[in-house]
């Protein structure tokens, strides 16, 4: 439920706040007066896109803030865990700020979501019904999702589309595997070549570099034989050679030693490094001894080089990329061999698949009918209500044939979607005797709007939204038939949060609690304003609906009869 609506340098609107209370809250106002801005601003706290554009005149951001008692139900947990935010005392916060520079953000308890989170947190705290929402009723393509909001068909729809989703899947494929046949033959033959090619190379991933490494040896061989001969006689074998050199003064060290043991650290180290020295010129001479020029096997080894280097030029890849590729190239001539096996296999499971989704869409289609007839016959029992008792409502539901449709049942084929395989539309007939004919058709402005007024009040009760917004609803109506959707307003606010923009005083006499939007002049600027009305106010207020700007005494006992009756009919 929404409890409190602030809105600061929003259009004309520099700090307005407003708190709402359960059952039927009625925003009255003279035309032009702003009650649209206010459900403008709401309408971007649920959501909607914004427009820079709203930013008061001279300022930088508008700022919109509203506090919703949560709603109780485990979709809107899910929602508000998934996005890491916590209402620890069930109260929900949000805040949405739009700058003059055209960008937007988005606040739930402090935490910042995306547009998109929060419209998918508004679509479940607010149903907020406009005008132009009328039009709706007048999309043939909206009507089937009206019909499976009442039968509450969700679970039965989402496994239709998952098996939908799978089953086109699976068609794509096929259709691949069958187009590609052309070109199988080509590249089974080109793969069949390069895996040959590949294969007998017999590439090793750290060959190359082991080669470039040998090569290089093999190729300065002469010049490693001179320096690694020159090193080992100056280390060991020329007379006073560094080795001998480094012994002589290791003894020579020792002796100081035996005068200062400051020098024994010292003379150990020297002995280590002649015992080093000793190591490394051993090694020096194993190395030129092992030292050999091949050139059969640097001819070899740069053969082989050459013969890597074309296979990279050829695949432009590293021979590391070029073994993937084999593998890559196995598995798809693997798959054109087998691609009759494949194409077999696919060909069954698409037949199951389509068992399981012709039977999924009858159930479907079995479940809407049923729902179908239920709804019809609440809609016309609501619309008697409203005035409309003449009016004959059916929600006609029909397949459309099609060969290449989806479904087969009885040896015909029907179009189907991930919907199921069904097309819902409205059918009205406003007078006795008059056949059935689509409402998007032949129903006028204000029978629409007494439509979906019945529409809305039915699917409430199985909806899960605790508040409803109304702006204008009373649009094309008067006279006894406004006084009959007033009734069912309130009748709807006994179970939900009801908040109703009217211009009709039928409605408005109606209200639990009443407010009025207004404009005043602020230091040469106009501003809005919105006040609940006391008892006197909203008999006067409604007095001015009734007459005009010139109240009289009759109007106002005519208000208070209004009023009088209303809270009569509700045990006030």
């Amino acid at each position: 439920m929404l409890r409190t609506l602030r809105i600061k340098n929003y259009a004309l609107v520099d700090d307005l706040a407003v708190e709402f209370q359960p059952g039927l809250n009625i925003i009255t106002g003279a035309t032009g007066a702003g009650k649209s801005i206010i459900v403008g601003a709401v309408n971007l706290i649920l959501g909607e896109r914004a427009s820079s554009e709203v930013v008061r005149t001279g300022f930088d951001t508008a700022d919109m803030e509203a506090v919703f008692e949560l709603p109780r139900t485990q979709g809107m947990k899910d929602i508000l865990n998934g996005l890491g935010i916590a209402a620890p005392d069930d109260v929900l916060l949000i805040r949405r700020e739009v700058l003059s520079r055209g960008q937007s953000r988005c606040y739930v308890n402090d935490r910042m979501v995306t547009l998109f989170s929060l419209k998918s947190i508004g679509d479940r705290m607010v149903d907020l019904h406009g005008q132009h929402e009328h039009q709706s009723l007048l999309n043939t393509e909206r009507h089937i999702d009206y019909l499976d909001h009442y039968g509450d068909l969700s679970e039965a729809l989402s496994r239709i589309s998952e098996v939908y989703r799978e089953l086109r899947d699976k068609q794509k494929k096929l259709e691949y595997l069958r187009n590609s046949r052309k070109t199988d033959e080509e590249r089974r033959k080109l793969y069949e070549f390069q895996i040959r090619e590949i294969e007998i190379s017999n590439l090793s991933a750290s060959e190359e570099e082991k080669l470039l490494a040998e090569r290089k040896v093999l190729e300065n061989v002469e010049f490693l034989f001179e320096l690694s001969n020159n090193l080992y006689r100056q280390l060991y074998e020329d007379d006073a050679s560094i080795v001998e050199r480094t012994v002589l003064l290791s003894r020579e060290l020792k002796k100081g030693t035996q005068i200062d043991s400051r020098l024994t650290e010292m003379d150990e180290s020297l002995e280590s490094f002649v015992i080093k020295l000793q190591e490394i010129s051993r090694f020096i001479e194993d190395y030129k001894t092992r030292l050999e020029f091949d050139p059969q096997r640097l001819e070899t080894i740069r053969e082989r080089l050459n013969l890597l280097n074309g296979l990279k030029r050829k695949y432009t890849k590293s021979i590391g990329e070029i073994l993937a590729y084999r593998e890559q190239i196995k598995t798809e001539l693997e798959q054109i061999v087998n691609k009759d096996e494949l194409i077999t296999s696919l060909e069954i499971e698409i037949k199951n698949l389509s068992r399981v989704w012709e039977r999924e869409c009858i159930l479907l289609s079995q479940k809407r009918k049923s729902k179908a007839l239920e709804l019809s016959k609440k809609i016309e029992k609501s619309l008697s209500d409203l005035g409309m008792d003449k009016n004959k409502f059916e929600i006609k539901i029909t397949q459309q044939e099609d060969v290449n449709g989806l479904v087969e049942r009885e040896g015909k084929r029907y179009f189907a979607s991930e919907k199921g395989m069904d097309g819902v539309e409205f059918y009205v007939s406003p007078n006795p005797g008059e056949e059935l004919k689509p409402l998007a058709k032949i129903a006028s402005g204000g029978e629409i709007s007494r439509i979906m007024l019945a529409l809305k009040s039915i699917l409430a009760k199985t909806d899960q939204v605790e508040s409803m917004i109304f702006d204008e609803i009373d649009v094309g109506i008067g006279g006894e038939i406004a006084s009959a959707v007033g009734r069912a307003l309130k009748n709807l606010g006994l179970a939900r949060q009801v908040i109703v923009v009217t211009h009709l005083q039928q409605i408005a006499s109606q209200g639990d609690h009443h407010f009025k939007v207004f404009k005043e002049t602020m230091k040469g600027r106009t501003v809005i304003r919105i006040r609940k009305l006391g008892k006197e106010e909203r008999i006067e207020e409604i007095a001015r609906m009734i007459s005009g700007e010139k109240i009289s005494e009759v109007t106002l006992k005519q208000a208070k009869e209004m009023i009088k009756i209303s809270d009569a009919s509700t045990g006030d």
